[in-house]
């Protein structure tokens, strides 16, 4: 992946055959997505917006063709290149500007809240249009002949859609701040440099944010409304990131990493870790556990 940074940062022809490469193959491969938006991070990062908008330019236009090419859909296309690079663009340049990654991620949050605001301001209905084409998906499906409880299978359904809904976009903001730190690491790999190590260790999102993300949590489990809870959700996965950077610091001061393994597959397994993971980072902000490492 080094490599393709590498060539990426050669010029604007090659930045934008990159990106452009790339996001065709996230049309048939979705993961290659965070590789693309992290070129795009990376040549933001090192070249500045303009450099970074001609090779979108460039990309939209070659994912637009393409799609339309498969599936007679440019909207389909110019959807995709909006969606996987229009946050990257913004974020990369705040970090660009700012050099925090701690305030990138605050701006970020803010960003992602408002977000969920427009979720439900302009779809209030949307887990019942999820629920429609899930079920839409299994119309050919006769459950009852192959013994299922089709009510229970409904039930379960229209939880999962609305659960779904509810972190979907805390999970969307995660993987582009991933992304983005995916770009930092490339930038700072190629220049031989520790910095990125650095910023992530120290990240810390400041009281403001923790007390708004303790008074949200208190709002959301009383009044137990699924805006709030949503709104929650991207606020907790912003502190992920502050509970991360505090047990990667231990890890690095015990010099035991191989446990770092493990805590990540257990967040994988258990939701109950990634949320333990970050109220560990909201109560950073007042106790200050790296320092007493230190």
């Amino acid at each position: 992946m080094l490599a393709i940074a590498r060539y990426a940062l050669k010029g604007p022809f090659h930045a934008s055959t990159v990106v452009g490469i790339l996001a065709i193959l996230s049309l048939f491969v979705p993961l290659v997505s965070v590789l693309s938006g992290a070129i795009v991070g990376l040549i933001i990062l090192t070249q500045g917006l303009l450099s970074g908008a001609r090779a979108l330019l460039i990309s939209v236009v070659g994912i637009t063709v393409v799609s339309y090419l498969v599936t007679q859909s440019p909207e389909l296309g110019i959807t995709i290149g909006l969606v996987q690079w229009v946050p990257m663009v913004i974020l990369a340049e705040v970090l660009r500007r700012t050099r925090s990654m701690s305030f990138t991620l605050v701006i970020g949050m803010v960003i992602a809240i408002f977000v969920v605001l427009a979720q439900y301001m302009l779809w209030p209905d949307i887990d019942k249009l999820w629920a429609e084409y899930l079920q839409l998906m299994f119309q050919n499906v006769d459950m009852g002949q192959q013994g299922l409880e089709v009510d229970s299978i409904q039930a379960g359904m229209q939880d999962l859609v609305h659960w779904m809904v509810l972190v979907l976009v805390a999970v969307m903001y995660s993987t582009f701040i991933g992304t983005l730190m995916a770009s930092r690491w490339f930038q700072a790999r190629l220049a031989g440099s520790e910095g990125f190590r650095d910023e992530f260790y120290s990240i810390k999102l400041g009281r403001a944010a923790a007390i708004a993300t303790l008074l949200i949590a208190v709002a959301s489990f009383a009044l137990n409304q699924d805006l709030l809870i949503a709104m929650l959700m991207v606020m907790l996965a912003t502190f992920l990131y502050q509970g991360l950077a505090i047990l990667h610091s231990w890890s690095k001061h015990a010099k035991r990493k191989g446990w770092l393994i493990l805590l990540y597959v257990m967040m994988v397994i258990f939701p109950q870790v990634v949320a333990a993971t970050a109220f560990l980072g909201v109560i950073d902000n007042w106790t200050d556990f790296r320092s007493r490492l230190r």
